[in-house]
């Protein structure tokens, strides 16, 4: 189980309170699959289960999707009752058109970039006619951005996810049901507590925060707001959220 460290560094990143419902993100997910009247929900990239532990909590029927053995032992912890399969999103074993919605919350820029369009597809596949296609992203920009950037440059694999969805949406039969910018914000206790974050969603990262740890010390101080310099120390990470019906 992640430690109550990791825990409390992912809920200041990701505006959550006690619960993920009351993160400004998954509360917008929510709210697409309730107007959809939808029950099965396909999280594909759904690391340690944040969103799946939503999901169960309202009642939907989950699955939930990572090639990382790890994080699916950490969600299956966290979302008792929603199942999880280690596959990648270009080959998920399920069943063709059983899911009424399919979710990449901040895991398509994680598929490698030869697998985007074909992860895409894989979930189009699974969906059911007029299914929901909900795809959120994190744009190259803002402060939350800045602040990880000497960490984990993230500009190319973001541009390189996007590029892949406007594909993919414009060669398929589908409906745009939204597309939207949503700021998500944080407030960050410590500058330990970004950092704590940051490693919990790549522990790679970890090798790029000891090369020159004060030097990312010094971004997050620049590019987080304060009051007088006091904590919470504020990051804005603006994502694209897309979402698609399908019409075949």
């Amino acid at each position: 189980m992640p430690s109550r460290k990791m825990l409390d560094a992912t809920r200041q990143a990701t505006g959550q309170g006690a619960t993920p419902e009351t993160s400004v993100v998954t509360a917008k997910i929510l709210e697409f699959l309730a107007a959809e009247e939808v029950r099965r929900v396909l999280d594909i990239g759904c690391g340690r289960g944040d969103l799946a532990a939503a999901l169960v909590r309202r009642g939907y029927a989950v699955t939930g999707v990572d090639p990382l053995a790890a994080s699916l032992d950490i969600a299956r912890g966290r979302a008792p009752g929603a199942e999880f399969l280690q596959a990648s999103a270009e080959a998920i074993p399920a069943r063709v058109r059983s899911f009424g919605a399919a979710v990449f919350l901040n895991s398509l820029h994680h598929v490698p970039a030869a697998q985007m369009l074909p992860g895409l597809s894989e979930a189009w596949r699974l969906l059911r006619p007029r299914g929901l296609l909900l795809v959120i992203e994190p744009l190259a920009q803002g402060s939350f951005f800045e602040a990880m950037r000497r960490v984990d440059d993230e500009t190319e694999v973001r541009s390189r996810a996007l590029a892949a969805l406007e594909s993919f949406a414009g060669g398929v039969r589908c409906e745009t049901i939204a597309d939207l910018r949503l700021d998500r914000v944080s407030h960050f206790a410590s500058e330990e507590a970004f950092v704590t974050y940051l490693c919990a969603a790549d522990p790679e990262r970890r090798a790029a925060i000891g090369a020159d740890p004060e030097a990312v010390t010094r971004d997050f101080l620049h590019w987080a707001d304060t009051s007088d310099g006091r904590p919470p120390y504020v990051l804005t990470q603006p994502h694209l959220v897309r979402a698609l019906r399908k019409l075949d």
